[in-house]
């Protein structure tokens, strides 16, 4: 996920540390249950909203992808559904149109990703 590393340094450039989301992220990928994973996606959403929107891309979302691959799959759809949010929230935010269309390419990503456990 090249884009995930590229947005990961920027993110780190601009002064902030994005390994507490990333361990936030692995807490939820341990979680047992859908209530135990809600309950540990509210702290991961606060510390997510502290990080800018670099080269049209939610680093949350970003995250939540990139982790929900190690996790149950119910637990991943989870992950996915919230990371649809998060990179809707971004591409609803845009402030032009180029801008959205560029934001709303990460969220067909994840519908796609989250689709293959839907089926």
């Amino acid at each position: 996920m090249e884009i995930y590393e590229h947005t990961r340094q920027g993110i780190k450039q601009a002064g902030f540390n994005p390994e507490i989301i990333e361990q936030l992220a692995a807490d939820i990928v341990g979680s047992e249950t859908i209530a135990q994973a809600e309950k540990r996606y509210l702290t991961f959403e606060t510390e997510a909203e502290k990080l800018p929107w670099l080269w049209d891309r939610d680093f949350g979302a970003l995250v939540l992808q990139k982790q929900a691959t190690g996790a149950s799959d119910e637990i991943a759809k989870f992950m996915l559904s919230h990371a649809i949010k998060r990179a809707q929230w971004c591409a609803a935010c845009a402030t032009s149109g180029g801008e959205g269309l560029a934001r709303a390419s990460h969220i067909k990503e994840l519908e796609a990703e989250l689709a293959k456990y839907n089926k």
